[in-house]
């Protein structure tokens, strides 16, 4: 049997997210699991990113909390 979203997902008027908002996605749940106990490595195969982010988010998130992972503003001339 193949795959069928659900109704409220197929007929869904919400727009798909952007880069950023992925990425910032990824963070919020790599922050979760940070709160869950869940090695950097793992976390790192959940989310799709490799060890290093992982690790450089949980250092920000200890320094500065959850307000530390969010998405600035590009800087520099607008395209």
């Amino acid at each position: 049997m193949a795959y069928q979203p659900s109704p409220s997902v197929a007929g869904s008027a919400l727009p798909p997210l952007s880069r950023p908002q992925l990425a910032e996605a990824r963070g919020v749940r790599a922050v979760q699991l940070f709160e869950d106990g869940v090695s950097n490595a793992e976390i790192a195969r959940a989310v799709g990113v490799c060890a290093e982010s992982v690790r450089r988010w949980r250092r920000v998130w200890e320094q500065d909390g959850a307000l530390g992972l969010r998405r600035r503003a590009a800087t520099g001339r607008p395209p």
